[in-house]
Formats: structure tokens, sequence, C-alpha cells
């Protein structure tokens, strides 16, 4: 009985027919399989404008952030830790891990470099997911290609402390996360082919046409000369004619069409916001949307930015984990800990005075932990 409490039972090796044939988990998403798993697909959806400034919304609400670092170990260490996240492009890795949000992981290849005794990390650089697969024990592994042959083979082990993988809501039957520009797929492609049709129609219908009157008695090559005068008019604006031709100006009639074809973009402008922001009126203002309820909807986007910051923290975490127990070994972890800017100066701020009036004096080291402060931007 205890034997059976210690392994798994629901596994995939006694219910899943095909484990004996495939040696990877292929990716459930079926707009990814059906395009022979090529995430260029997705990434070509980021050339649309709409898309990209929803995408580029809600990753700020986690890069406008500030980090601080939480270490209960030896002071040195902390002075060292502090210098090794300073030097990193945060921005970028932030940028790199919240893209696991729209395409369902991301894997980071951490470039560590030799400091002296010590092999410390300055980058952690974004490779395409395309290049990696899960074995059916939800392992990560770099994939071998072959033409074809996506899930046959068990892939390369990685090595230790070499990559950071980020997931957007996993699960046991789909380790590849879940992928928001998925949802996004068809809004785009449906509504670049409306701004399509609605292009030509009004390059059809969008410019006023000329009738030309000519007399019964005109020969062919009189009438082709005066059609050759006609089009030289709609492209010089300006001709002269005799005075026996009638020229007539026929305004384009109004089509509601093209009514139609704006409120299509914008059904699909708004499911592309639901799909990444879950709200509309951040990026939009609706004719019936009231100051409160854009108000409401922005605060519900920055609920976002409190789940998605935690996807960063642990990206984070763990790349300051493999630079303690590479360089020194079993000793207290770090934790940085993301928050908005003007959360933590006001409240570090407004505690900080408290205790100076107390008489507690605060070192250098303090404001640039506390304040993300370098060395060289303050004097005490």
């Amino acid at each position: 009985m205890k034997n059976k409490l210690l392994t798994e039972f629901a596994s995939r090796k006694r219910l899943d027919v095909f484990s004996a044939l495939y040696k990877a988990l292929p990716d459930p998403d079926k707009i990814l399989e059906e395009n022979n798993y090529d995430y260029n697909i997705y990434r070509d959806l980021l050339s649309d404008p709409h898309l990209m400034a929803t995408v580029q919304q809600r990753k700020m609400q986690v890069m406008q952030m500030g980090w601080e670092l939480e270490f209960e170990g030896d002071k040195k260490l902390e002075e060292r830790l502090m210098k090794v996240m300073m030097a990193l492009p945060l921005n970028k890795i932030t940028s790199d891990v919240l893209d696991a949000i729209f395409f369902g992981f991301t894997v980071g290849e951490i470039e560590w470099v030799k400091d002296g005794s010590e092999i410390i990390p300055i980058d952690v650089i974004g490779k395409p997911q395309e290049w990696f697969i899960f074995t059916r024990k939800n392992e990560l592994r770099l994939r071998e290609y072959k033409e074809g042959q996506y899930f046959f083979e068990e892939g390369v082990k990685l090595p230790e402390y070499k990559f950071i993988l980020s997931q957007y809501k996993p699960t046991y039957t789909n380790p590849y996360g879940q992928k928001v520009l998925s949802k996004c797929y068809w809004p785009v492609h449906l509504k670049r082919g409306g701004i399509e049709y609605w292009q030509l129609m009004m390059e059809r219908y969008g410019m006023p046409y000329l009738i030309g009157r000519y007399p019964n008695t005109f020969t062919e090559v009189q009438k082709d000369e005066f059609l050759e005068q006609l089009k030289q008019m709609v492209e010089d604006n300006i001709t002269i004619f005799e005075d026996s031709l009638g020229i007539e100006i026929k305004e384009s009639p109004q089509y509601d069409v093209g009514q139609l074809y704006e409120n299509l973009v914008g059904f699909h402008n708004k499911e592309i916001s639901k799909a990444v922001l879950t709200v509309t009126l951040t990026t939009e203002i609706e004719k019936v949307g009231s100051y409160k309820a854009s108000d409401i909807h922005r605060e519900m986007l920055s609920y976002l930015g409190v789940s998605d910051k935690k996807m960063v923290e642990r990206a984070l975490n763990t790349l300051l984990e493999y630079y303690v127990k590479l360089n020194f070994g079993d000793v207290p972890l770090p934790r940085v800990k993301l928050n908005k800017k003007e959360a933590v100066v006001e409240e570090s701020a407004d505690r900080d005075k408290i205790l100076t009036d107390m008489g507690v004096r605060f070192t250098k080291e303090y404001f640039m932990k506390r304040y993300n402060l370098a060395e060289g931007d303050f004097k005490i």
C-alpha cells in the first residue's frame, strides 16, 4: 500500500496507447500542428499594429516595475549579488521571459563569464521555441531535428545551470503552455483579409469618374483619342476639349459596405484586445465607455501585471540560485521581488524618514539596494 503512495499511478505509460510510438510529447496546439510546428506563423502575427500595441501594453505592466533583493546571508555576498543584478540587461531579460505568455513557453540560455575566481552571468539569451521539446516525463530537451520526425526522438538532455525555462499556464498534458497568440491567429488573419478588400473597394469607388459624351459622327479613331484625353484628365486634373464634346463628372455613390469593413476591423481588434489584455477599453475608447468603466479596465490590467511578474521573479531567482550554487555552495539563497516603482519609493521613503528621525543611520549600500541606485548616483 505504501509503495503505491510513492509512485505515479495514473501515468501515460499505463493509459496512453501512443506512448510506445512517441518518445517526445507532441505540442497539442492545433494551429502549430497544421503548420508543421512552425512558430514563425505566430511571430508573423506581431506585425499587426493593434496586436503589437496590446502585447507591449501587457509587458509594460511588469517592465516598468522596480526590483529589490531579499537576502539573509553574508553581507559581502549580498553586495556581490547586487552588482551582478545591476549589470544584467534586465529589461531585455524581462521582455524575453514575458514572451512565454504569447508563445506558451520560453527558454533562455545563460551566458556565463569568468571573473577572477567566480563565474558570473552577464545575459540570458532567448532561444527559438521550435528548438526544444518535452519528453513524456515533461522534461525539457533540445530537439534532434529530423525532417518529419518531430516527436519520435527524445531529444538531447540540457546541461545543468545553463538554461531557464518559463511557462505560461502549463499542465501535465501540455507542458508547452497556453499560447495567447493562438487566440489571436484568426482575428488577425480575418482582419487582414477585410482590410485588403476594403482597400480595393476604396480604390474602385473612392474617386469620382468621368463620363464623356461625343457626337454620333465620331469615328473609332476619334473615340480612342477622346478616351485618351479623358484618361489624361484624370491623371493631370486638367485638359481642353472641343465645344461640341460633353463631360460629366460622376460622384461615387455612397456605399454602406464601407462601414461593414470598418466594423469588421473594429470587431477583430476587440477580440485581440480581449485575448491579450482580457479587456478592451485600455486600447480603445468606446462611444458608450465611461471614464469609470475604463478606470475599472485599467485596474483589471494591473492585476495581470501582478500575475505576470511572478513568472519573471521565478526566472531571476533561478538565475541567482545558479550563481550562488556554482560559486558559494550551500548558503542561503537570495530572492528578487518586483514592485511598482512608485509604491516602493513612497513606502520606503516614508518609513526611512521616520526611522531617520528616530536616530537610525542607513548605509550607502542600503540605499543602492532599496532604491535601485547606482553607486555614483548619490553621496551620503
